[in-house]
C-alpha cells in the first residue's frame, strides 16, 4: 500500500490503518520467503513486521471509530509469542561463541554440552514456529487485513468536529508512552531486577515503534529513534545473559543432582562414597561442571558491564543519555505540534 505524503495531516484512523497495512503485508510477504526462500531471515522479517503492527495497533487503539480488531490481534501476539524460544536461544548461542576461545581445554566440555542443548532448542523451536506460521496465519491475516482496509465515520451535522490528526495522535501517544518508559527505567535498581529491566526494554521497543513512522516527515535532526535503539539492545543483552545464567544455573543443578544420586546410592550399597567419584560418568561429569562455571563467571563479568553501562547512561535523572532522550521526545513534540503537510522530497512514498 502506498502512505501518502501528507500522512501526518490526515486523520488518525486512516493513518494507523494504512501504517498497519503495510505491515501486514510485509508480515505476508516474510511467511512466503519461509516457504520458498532464506528461512532465517524470514523468520526475522516476519517477528519484526509483526511487533511493528501489534505495537501500532496497541498504541493507537483510541484512534479507532469502529470495533478495535481484537481477537486478531490475539491470534497474532500467540503466534509472536512462539517465536520467542527460538530466537532466545539463538542470541543465547550467540553469547557462548563470543567466548568460547577464553576457555581452558578442560573447561569447554561444559561450554559444549550448554551449546549443543541450545541448538536443538532452537531448531526444534523454529520448525515448531515456522509449521504454524505456513498453518495459521494465512487467515489470520485475511480476517484482519479485511478489518483495517476499509471503515466507515459517522458525523453529528449539528456538532460536527474534526477528527484527530496522525500527528496530534502521535503526539499523545508518545507522551503516554514517554512516562511508562521513565518509570519503568526508575525501578531498575540493580543487575537482578529482571522482571523491571525486560519491562524498560518493552516500553523503548514501543516509544521506539511509535516514533519511527513520523521521522521521515521531520528530517534527521531528530534522534530519539537511535537513542531508543541503543537502550532497546543494552536492556536485550542483559535480558538474553540473565536467561543464559538461568540456564546455566539449572545445568549446574543437574549435575549435582545426579552427583547426589551416586553419592546415596554408594551409602546404600554400603560402598566407599569416596570411590563413588569414580562411577562412570563421573570424570566427565566434573568437566562439564568446571566449564559450566566458567561459563557463569563470563557472563557475571559481561553483565556487571551491561548493567554499569545501562546505569552510567540511563539510570537516574542526569543520566546523558536519559537527558539526550528527554531533549529529543521534546523537539519531536513540538515538531508534530504544527506538522509539515507533506512528506520533504517526496510526492508520496510506499514504506
Amino acid at each position: 500500500m502506498k502512505i501518502p505524503a501528507d500522512l501526518l495531516t490526515r486523520p488518525a484512523e486512516e493513518a494507523v490503518r494504512r501504517l498497519a497495512i503495510v505491515q501486514l503485508e510485509r508480515s505476508t510477504e516474510a511467511r512466503r520467503q519461509l516457504v520458498d526462500g532464506d528461512r532465517a531471515e524470514a523468520l526475522h522479517d516476519f517477528r519484526v513486521a509483526l511487533r511493528r503492527l501489534r505495537s501500532l495497533l496497541r498504541s493507537h487503539r483510541s484512534a479507532f471509530s469502529v470495533e478495535f480488531p481484537k481477537k486478531a490481534l490475539r491470534r497474532l501476539g500467540a503466534l509472536a509469542r512462539d517465536t520467542n524460544p527460538g530466537r532466545d536461544a539463538e542470541v543465547q548461542l550467540a553469547w557462548l561463541a563470543s567466548f568460547a576461545e577464553e576457555l581452558k581445554p578442560a573447561e569447554r566440555a561444559g561450554h559444549r554440552e550448554l551449546a549443543r542443548d541450545l541448538a536443538l532448542r532452537r531448531d526444534e523451536s523454529y520448525r515448531k514456529v515456522e509449521h504454524e506460521i505456513v498453518r495459521d496465519f494465512a487467515g489470520i491475516a485475511e480476517t484482519l487485513g479485511a478489518r483495517l482496509v476499509g471503515y466507515q465515520v459517522a458525523v453529528d451535522l449539528e456538532r460536527p468536529s474534526r477528527p484527530p490528526s496522525f500527528a496530534a495522535a502521535t503526539r499523545a501517544a508518545l507522551v503516554r508512552s514517554g512516562e511508562e518508559l521513565f518509570d519503568k527505567l526508575a525501578r531498575i535498581e540493580s543487575v537482578a531486577d529482571e522482571a523491571a529491566g525486560h519491562a524498560a526494554r518493552i516500553a523503548a521497543k514501543r516509544l521506539r515503534y511509535l516514533a519511527e513512522p513520523v521521522a521521515p516527515w521531520l528530517g534527521a535532526a531528530h534522534p530519539p529513534v537511535e537513542l531508543l535503539k541503543g537502550l532497546q539492545d543494552l536492556l536485550g543483552d542483559l535480558h538474553d545473559g540473565q536467561l543464559l545464567a538461568g540456564l546455566v544455573a539449572n545445568a549446574l543443578a543437574e549435575i549435582e543432582s545426579k552427583r547426589a544420586q551416586r553419592l546415596i546410592a554408594a551409602t546404600l550399597d554400603g560402598t566407599d562414597a569416596a570411590l563413588s567419584t569414580g562411577a562412570p560418568g563421573a570424570p566427565l561429569q566434573r568437566r562439564e561442571r568446571s566449564g559450566l562455571i566458567a561459563v557463569a563467571r563470563r557472563l557475571g563479568a559481561r553483565r556487571g558491564d551491561l548493567f554499569g553501562a545501562l546505569e552510567r547512561d540511563w539510570l537516574g535523572e542526569h543520566a546523558p543519555c536519559r537527558q539526550q532522550l528527554v531533549a529529543a521526545l521534546a523537539e519531536l513534540d513540538r515538531s508534530l505540534a504544527a506538522p509539515p503537510r507533506r512528506r520533504p522530497s517526496a510526492a508520496s512514498a510506499s514504506r
